[in-house]
């Protein structure tokens, strides 16, 4: 909207030229791709993170299993763990800490003690942490402002029928790049509009094969 009320001012010669935008546009442009590359390098990291952490759970629940006496505890806590990260809200969490730490004290009581059962606590502290984490509102905001300076530069900028490509093609790159960034930094979300969450297979095959 804000690019046709300016083509319409060029069209009757009310809107001044400016002969050297490149600069603007490559200073702005350059101060979005470092915040959308420093956002994605840390939600992507994330991702892996926690998909590795639960591969590092899972081998230590294969190990806790063949105790007799902790076996029934074992597959209750890992349907509670699958069932929390499924809906990682804050209560669920605080209540799987809980879990964990009354499995943990009968590993303890059964003979288990060691860097596996050390392993184990600290991949679980680690997911249900990650679990809910988000990218601090600061850098989100002032990215946000950003990429509004950006549009509203190349739309004041750029004249002619190449700025209105210019500005289709920035509003699709920047919205496209945003909503996936946006969606990965909610990667144990389970909603049907989610486009990348975390694999909880390993969890759901121990579940099942138990």
């Amino acid at each position: 909207m804000i690019k046709t009320a300016v083509w319409l001012c060029e069209s009757e010669s009310w809107w001044p030229t400016i002969t050297s935008p490149g600069i603007i546009i490559g200073v702005v442009g350059f101060g979005i791709a470092v915040l959308l590359g420093s956002k994605l390098s840390v939600v992507n990291g994330r991702l892996y993170s926690i998909e590795d952490a639960v591969c590092r759970i899972v081998g230590s629940l294969r190990i806790f299993v063949h105790k007799k006496n902790v076996s029934d505890d074992i597959k209750y806590w890992a349907q509670k763990f699958e069932k929390t990260l499924n809906d990682p809200t804050k209560v669920e969490i605080v209540e799987m800490r809980f879990q964990t730490n009354d499995l943990i004290k009968k590993l303890i009581e059964e003979g288990y003690d060691g860097p596996n059962l050390s392993g184990f606590s600290r991949d679980v502290s680690y997911v249900l942490h990650r679990s809910t984490a988000e990218i601090p509102i600061a850098y989100e905001c002032f990215l946000t402002v950003i990429n509004i300076l950006y549009i509203l530069t190349i739309s004041l900028t750029m004249s002619g029928p190449s700025g209105f490509v210019a500005i289709l093609i920035v509003v699709f790159v920047l919205m496209g790049a945003g909503v996936l960034i946006e969606d990965m930094d909610h990667p144990l979300d389970r909603n049907e509009s989610s486009l990348i969450t975390v694999n909880l297979e390993p969890i759901r095959q121990f579940i099942e094969k138990k």
